[in-house]
């Protein structure tokens, strides 16, 4: 097992139609009046406050055995965490405290799209087709925990991440996540 990277990012720049995803607005509707506002808001709260991070670390054979099932045929696979950090959790929670709802709900979509944003990050620079995690149909999310175990017997993250026994994460706004490299041919 071998760290390929375990830092700090700087806040992803989430594009309009990922973020407009996360809120279940219209994608071709553009924010107006006061959405425009919270839109505007978020963005730069996140880039002043946001702490988001990422670590990846390729998996030993422990990990491939216990995730063949789920990966037969892969060459290797990769352990990625990302996360929002738990500032963007803590100024919802007190937005929605200040009875500010739109600003707490553009908070919590716009860290889930920087989190998404961060994944696909990590997967572009893994050069990965695709990511697994636990939660995705036929992988309970109480492997989380497991997952996070096997993480960490390698490197210490970059910040925050607890799993709870249930599997959820802690800040909420993280991912785990499994990547199969591509196959190099020769």
């Amino acid at each position: 097992m071998s760290i390929l990277w375990s830092e700090p990012c700087v806040p992803p720049a989430v594009d309009d139609a990922v973020l407009k995803r996360f809120l279940r607005f219209p994608m071709h509707r553009p924010f107006e009046g006061e959405l425009s506002a919270a839109e505007q808001w978020v963005r730069a709260w996140f880039a002043e406050h946001g702490r988001p991070w990422s670590c990846a670390v390729t998996g030993d054979r422990e990990l491939h055995e216990w995730l063949r099932p789920r990966f037969s045929g892969e060459t290797e696979l990769v352990i990625v965490a990302v996360s929002a950090g738990p500032e963007a959790e803590t100024a919802a929670a007190e937005e929605w405290a200040q009875d500010r709802p739109d600003r707490y709900y553009f908070l919590e979509c716009y860290a889930a799209a920087a989190v998404d944003s961060l994944l696909r990050a990590a997967r572009l620079r893994l050069g990965a087709v695709k990511h697994f995690c636990p939660g995705y149909p036929g992988w309970p999310i109480e492997e989380n925990v497991l997952l996070l175990a096997s993480l960490r017997r390698r490197l210490t993250v970059p910040g925050s991440l607890e799993a709870l026994a249930s599997g959820m994460l802690w800040p909420k706004k993280s991912q785990l996540a499994v990547c199969a490299l591509p196959e190099v041919r020769q």
